[in-house]
Protein backbone atom coordinates (compact mmCIF):
# COMPACT_ATOMS: atom_id res chain seq x y z
CA UNK A 1 0.00 0.00 0.00
CA UNK A 2 1.44 3.78 -0.89
CA UNK A 3 2.83 5.42 2.31
CA UNK A 4 3.68 2.35 4.35
CA UNK A 5 6.17 0.82 1.80
CA UNK A 6 10.01 1.08 3.02
CA UNK A 7 10.47 3.08 -0.05
CA UNK A 8 8.03 5.77 0.36
CA UNK A 9 8.47 6.88 3.67
CA UNK A 10 12.01 7.83 3.68
CA UNK A 11 11.18 9.61 0.37
CA UNK A 12 9.46 11.71 2.52
CA UNK A 13 11.31 11.84 5.55
CA UNK A 14 13.78 13.24 3.07
CA UNK A 15 11.45 15.48 0.99
CA UNK A 16 9.04 16.95 4.37
CA UNK A 17 11.77 16.63 6.74
CA UNK A 18 15.34 17.31 5.95
CA UNK A 19 14.97 19.94 2.83
CA UNK A 20 13.24 22.16 5.27
CA UNK A 21 16.09 21.50 7.32
CA UNK A 22 18.26 22.14 4.84
CA UNK A 23 16.68 25.06 4.61
CA UNK A 24 16.64 26.03 7.93
CA UNK A 25 20.64 25.31 8.23
CA UNK A 26 21.12 27.42 5.17
CA UNK A 27 19.23 30.69 6.98
CA UNK A 28 21.12 30.22 10.13
CA UNK A 29 24.61 30.31 8.21
CA UNK A 30 23.71 33.38 5.91
CA UNK A 31 22.61 35.31 9.36
CA UNK A 32 25.85 34.33 11.64
CA UNK A 33 27.59 36.10 8.32
CA UNK A 34 29.70 32.85 8.07
CA UNK A 35 31.22 32.85 4.17
CA UNK A 36 29.10 30.74 1.37
CA UNK A 37 30.14 28.76 -1.09
CA UNK A 38 31.02 30.54 -4.43
CA UNK A 39 27.92 31.09 -5.99
CA UNK A 40 29.02 29.16 -8.97
CA UNK A 41 29.61 25.73 -6.88
CA UNK A 42 25.94 26.14 -4.95
CA UNK A 43 24.56 26.50 -8.37
CA UNK A 44 26.29 23.20 -9.19
CA UNK A 45 25.28 21.77 -6.25
CA UNK A 46 21.69 23.21 -7.10
CA UNK A 47 21.69 21.25 -10.14
CA UNK A 48 22.54 18.14 -8.65
CA UNK A 49 20.65 18.05 -6.20
CA UNK A 50 17.29 18.71 -8.29
CA UNK A 51 18.61 16.09 -11.02
CA UNK A 52 18.64 13.35 -7.74
CA UNK A 53 15.26 14.51 -6.59
CA UNK A 54 13.73 14.37 -9.99
CA UNK A 55 15.20 10.88 -10.14
CA UNK A 56 14.02 10.20 -6.80
CA UNK A 57 10.51 11.08 -7.11
CA UNK A 58 9.91 9.22 -10.37
CA UNK A 59 11.52 6.35 -8.48
CA UNK A 60 8.92 5.76 -6.08
CA UNK A 61 5.89 6.63 -8.39
CA UNK A 62 7.40 3.95 -10.07
CA UNK A 63 7.06 1.63 -7.01
CA UNK A 64 3.64 3.01 -6.12
CA UNK A 65 2.27 2.07 -10.00
CA UNK A 66 1.73 5.97 -10.36
CA UNK A 67 1.29 8.17 -13.38
CA UNK A 68 3.27 11.19 -11.73
CA UNK A 69 2.95 13.86 -14.22
CA UNK A 70 -0.56 13.34 -15.01
CA UNK A 71 -2.79 14.77 -17.50
CA UNK A 72 -2.19 17.79 -19.76
CA UNK A 73 -4.04 20.23 -19.82
CA UNK A 74 -5.51 22.36 -22.93
CA UNK A 75 -3.58 25.20 -24.55
CA UNK A 76 -5.53 28.15 -23.76
CA UNK A 77 -4.43 27.10 -19.88
CA UNK A 78 -0.84 27.98 -20.97
CA UNK A 79 -1.89 31.23 -22.52
CA UNK A 80 -3.43 32.21 -19.40
CA UNK A 81 -0.75 31.55 -16.88
CA UNK A 82 1.61 33.00 -19.27
CA UNK A 83 -0.36 36.42 -19.52
CA UNK A 84 -0.45 35.96 -15.45
CA UNK A 85 3.09 35.67 -15.50
CA UNK A 86 3.77 38.82 -17.78
CA UNK A 87 2.16 40.99 -15.66
CA UNK A 88 3.45 39.58 -12.33
CA UNK A 89 6.85 40.61 -14.25
CA UNK A 90 6.01 44.07 -14.91
CA UNK A 91 5.39 43.92 -11.36
CA UNK A 92 8.42 42.74 -10.06
CA UNK A 93 10.35 45.04 -12.28
CA UNK A 94 8.04 47.78 -10.60
CA UNK A 95 8.89 46.52 -6.98
CA UNK A 96 12.81 45.78 -7.44
CA UNK A 97 13.23 49.57 -6.44
CA UNK A 98 12.10 49.83 -3.55
CA UNK A 99 13.50 47.30 -2.13
CA UNK A 100 16.01 48.06 0.58
CA UNK A 101 19.51 47.89 0.61
CA UNK A 102 19.18 44.50 2.99
CA UNK A 103 16.60 42.47 1.01
CA UNK A 104 19.01 43.26 -2.17
CA UNK A 105 21.66 42.34 -0.93
CA UNK A 106 19.87 38.78 0.08
CA UNK A 107 18.94 38.54 -3.62
CA UNK A 108 22.04 39.06 -4.92
CA UNK A 109 23.29 35.79 -2.90
CA UNK A 110 20.70 33.62 -4.10
CA UNK A 111 19.97 34.99 -7.80
CA UNK A 112 22.49 35.83 -10.80
CA UNK A 113 24.38 38.83 -11.18
CA UNK A 114 25.42 38.15 -14.61
CA UNK A 115 25.00 36.34 -17.72
CA UNK A 116 27.49 34.07 -16.93
CA UNK A 117 25.67 33.04 -13.45
CA UNK A 118 22.00 32.80 -15.65
CA UNK A 119 23.92 29.91 -17.92
CA UNK A 120 23.37 27.87 -14.79
CA UNK A 121 20.27 30.13 -13.45
CA UNK A 122 18.67 28.50 -16.82
CA UNK A 123 18.79 25.14 -15.91
CA UNK A 124 18.25 25.46 -12.37
CA UNK A 125 14.77 26.73 -13.13
CA UNK A 126 13.94 24.59 -15.82
CA UNK A 127 14.99 21.57 -12.72
CA UNK A 128 13.74 23.60 -9.80
CA UNK A 129 10.48 23.20 -11.55
CA UNK A 130 10.40 20.18 -12.29
CA UNK A 131 11.94 18.84 -9.40
CA UNK A 132 9.96 20.25 -6.73
CA UNK A 133 6.18 19.97 -8.41
CA UNK A 134 7.39 16.13 -8.57
CA UNK A 135 8.13 16.52 -4.61
CA UNK A 136 6.06 18.78 -3.52
CA UNK A 137 2.90 19.00 -5.57
CA UNK A 138 3.61 15.37 -6.63
CA UNK A 139 4.84 12.21 -4.81
CA UNK A 140 5.17 13.65 -1.35
CA UNK A 141 1.67 15.40 -1.03
CA UNK A 142 0.52 11.76 -2.68
CA UNK A 143 2.38 9.74 -0.36
CA UNK A 144 1.07 11.94 2.95
CA UNK A 145 -2.61 12.13 1.83
CA UNK A 146 -3.06 8.09 1.74
CA UNK A 147 -1.12 7.60 5.07
CA UNK A 148 -2.93 10.62 6.53
CA UNK A 149 -6.42 10.23 4.58
CA UNK A 150 -6.13 14.39 4.61
CA UNK A 151 -6.08 16.32 1.56
CA UNK A 152 -6.33 19.38 3.65
CA UNK A 153 -3.73 18.18 6.14
CA UNK A 154 -1.18 16.99 3.77
CA UNK A 155 -1.25 20.30 1.70
CA UNK A 156 -0.94 22.22 4.51
CA UNK A 157 2.31 20.07 5.43
CA UNK A 158 3.81 20.39 1.83
CA UNK A 159 2.95 23.84 1.30
CA UNK A 160 4.63 24.68 4.98
CA UNK A 161 7.86 21.86 4.00
CA UNK A 162 8.08 23.82 0.46
CA UNK A 163 8.43 27.26 2.21
CA UNK A 164 10.91 26.42 4.65
CA UNK A 165 13.24 24.75 2.51
CA UNK A 166 13.00 28.21 1.10
CA UNK A 167 14.26 30.04 4.22
CA UNK A 168 17.16 31.71 3.07
CA UNK A 169 15.69 33.91 1.00
CA UNK A 170 14.05 35.21 4.80
CA UNK A 171 11.03 34.30 7.06
CA UNK A 172 9.35 36.94 4.04
CA UNK A 173 10.65 34.69 1.36
CA UNK A 174 8.80 32.04 3.25
CA UNK A 175 5.55 33.62 3.06
CA UNK A 176 5.58 34.52 -0.13
CA UNK A 177 7.02 30.78 -0.83
CA UNK A 178 4.23 29.17 0.56
CA UNK A 179 1.42 31.79 -1.12
CA UNK A 180 3.11 30.70 -4.84
CA UNK A 181 2.89 26.86 -3.41
CA UNK A 182 -0.61 27.02 -2.09
CA UNK A 183 -1.22 28.55 -5.99
CA UNK A 184 0.86 25.53 -7.54
CA UNK A 185 -1.40 23.50 -5.42
CA UNK A 186 -4.61 25.41 -6.39
CA UNK A 187 -2.86 24.51 -10.46
CA UNK A 188 -2.41 20.87 -10.03
CA UNK A 189 -5.73 20.24 -8.43
CA UNK A 190 -7.86 21.91 -11.22
CA UNK A 191 -5.74 20.74 -14.20
CA UNK A 192 -5.31 17.10 -12.23
CA UNK A 193 -1.23 16.58 -13.26
CA UNK A 194 1.73 18.61 -12.67
CA UNK A 195 2.07 19.53 -16.12
CA UNK A 196 1.05 23.25 -16.42
CA UNK A 197 2.46 23.92 -12.63
CA UNK A 198 6.09 22.77 -13.82
CA UNK A 199 5.80 25.11 -16.23
CA UNK A 200 4.96 27.78 -14.24
CA UNK A 201 7.28 27.57 -11.87
CA UNK A 202 10.04 27.25 -13.80
CA UNK A 203 8.92 30.19 -15.91
CA UNK A 204 8.31 31.92 -12.48
CA UNK A 205 12.15 31.37 -11.04
CA UNK A 206 13.57 32.45 -15.07
CA UNK A 207 11.93 35.99 -15.02
CA UNK A 208 13.31 36.49 -11.33
CA UNK A 209 16.27 35.43 -12.69
CA UNK A 210 16.16 37.72 -15.86
CA UNK A 211 15.01 41.14 -13.81
CA UNK A 212 17.78 40.19 -11.20
CA UNK A 213 20.48 40.04 -13.91
CA UNK A 214 19.13 43.13 -15.27
CA UNK A 215 19.16 45.07 -11.97
CA UNK A 216 22.12 44.20 -10.81
CA UNK A 217 24.01 45.06 -14.16
CA UNK A 218 22.48 48.70 -14.50
CA UNK A 219 23.27 49.07 -10.26
CA UNK A 220 27.33 48.05 -11.29
CA UNK A 221 26.81 50.74 -14.48
CA UNK A 222 25.85 53.63 -12.20
CA UNK A 223 28.69 52.85 -9.71
CA UNK A 224 31.12 52.55 -12.74
CA UNK A 225 29.63 55.86 -13.82
CA UNK A 226 29.51 57.54 -10.70
CA UNK A 227 33.30 56.87 -10.07
CA UNK A 228 34.65 57.61 -13.34
CA UNK A 229 32.78 60.93 -12.88
CA UNK A 230 34.61 61.79 -9.33
CA UNK A 231 37.84 60.61 -11.03
CA UNK A 232 37.47 62.76 -13.77
CA UNK A 233 36.35 65.55 -11.83
CA UNK A 234 39.24 65.14 -9.06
Amino acid sequence: MIGSDSITIPYLFIVLGLLPLAGIRSYVRLKSGKPLPPKNRRYVAMISGQVLLVAYSFLVAGKNGLNLLGTVPGVWAFVGSGLYLALIALRMQRGWKKLSAERKQRARVLLPENLEEMRYWVPISLLAGLSEECAFRGMAYIGLRKVTGSAILSTVVCVAAFAIAHMMQGWRGVLGTGVIALLLHGIVYLTQGLYLATVVHAAYDLVVGGIAVRHFRQDEMAVTQAAESLSSGG
